[in-house]
């Protein structure tokens, strides 16, 4: 740690920040935000990644954690009660199975990991709508929260590194 400077540290505490915003805001590129700090060679990959990987895991154990306590809120109680009232047309009716069985494998203890380690990595399918799921079944947030957090850093880590290998060859 007697090699991190002040400039270091603020970087991978800039990165947490931005990591927490683009999980929550997805419009707010993560992966564009890694490119752009190899680009400009303003941090070391590894810094990055722990720190846009670190920011995200909080913003989609924000969202995981949202969805779980949501449920108590009188609100979503009295919305649902009303939803399961009404009729739906067939999009509506194929969407809730597509979802419902979503929520079945996110929620096994066989499959919710291994799903959600491959969206954490590879971004399909998308790690915003696994975190909600997860949040829907009883997956533990101890689980889910290292699990995300590795796939994540790695993710990032193979963009760093990918960018920062084509900005040294052709740089």
């Amino acid at each position: 740690m007697s090699d991190v400077g002040w400039a270091e540290l603020g970087m991978l505490l800039t990165s947490v920040g931005f990591g927490v915003l683009s999980a929550i805001v997805p419009v707010a590129n993560a992966e564009a935000y890694v490119v752009a700090s190899q680009m400009a060679r303003t941090a070391a990959p590894v810094w990055i990644a722990l720190g846009i990987g670190t920011g995200q895991t909080i913003g989609k154990v924000i969202l995981f954690y949202g969805v779980r306590r949501g449920r108590e809120f009188p609100l979503v109680r009295h919305r649902r009660a009303v939803a399961r009232h009404q009729s739906v047309g067939p999009v509506r009716a194929r969407l809730r199975r597509l979802l419902t069985a979503l929520l079945a494998l996110v929620g096994r203890r066989r499959w919710g990991l291994p799903i959600t380690f491959v969206a954490a990595v590879v971004g399909v399918p998308p790690l915003y709508a696994v975190a909600l799921l997860a949040g829907a079944t009883k997956m533990p947030l101890r689980y889910f929260a290292p699990v995300v957090f590795l796939g994540r850093v790695l993710r990032f880590l193979l963009v760093a590194y990918g960018i920062g290998g084509l900005h040294l060859h052709h740089g």
